[in-house]
């Protein structure tokens, strides 16, 4: 029997407020993630991001294994948005093309 999730990375529960910045111009819209890998995360918005959209968002990472609690700028598309709505909010999968991590001032 197939599996029919065809991720490439492993997901990891990650419940988080954000604020997911679309395009240049800087537009904020507030969100909640719901989990996370290295490839995308899926959060839950209060405004509908168009599929397409440019947007970043900042993630706090927490200590996991051996490794230090991190902040990384993640930097990608929107793949997907959920046609169905949950608590009123609207679903959006997001694809990093690029992170940074950035340094614990």
């Amino acid at each position: 029997m197939s599996n029919p999730d065809r991720r490439r990375a492993q997901r990891i529960a990650l419940k988080q407020a954000v604020c997911v910045v679309l395009g240049d111009g800087g537009y904020e819209v507030p969100a909640v993630t719901e989990n996370f890998s290295s490839d995308g995360v899926l959060l839950y918005a209060d405004q509908l991001l168009p599929e397409g959209s440019e947007a970043g968002l900042l993630l706090a990472l927490p200590r996991m294994e051996e490794t230090e609690a991190k902040r990384v700028w993640c930097f990608g598309k929107v793949l997907r948005v959920e046609k169905e709505l949950r608590e009123g909010k609207f679903g959006v999968a997001v694809a990093f093309q690029r992170y940074q991590v950035l340094s614990q001032a």
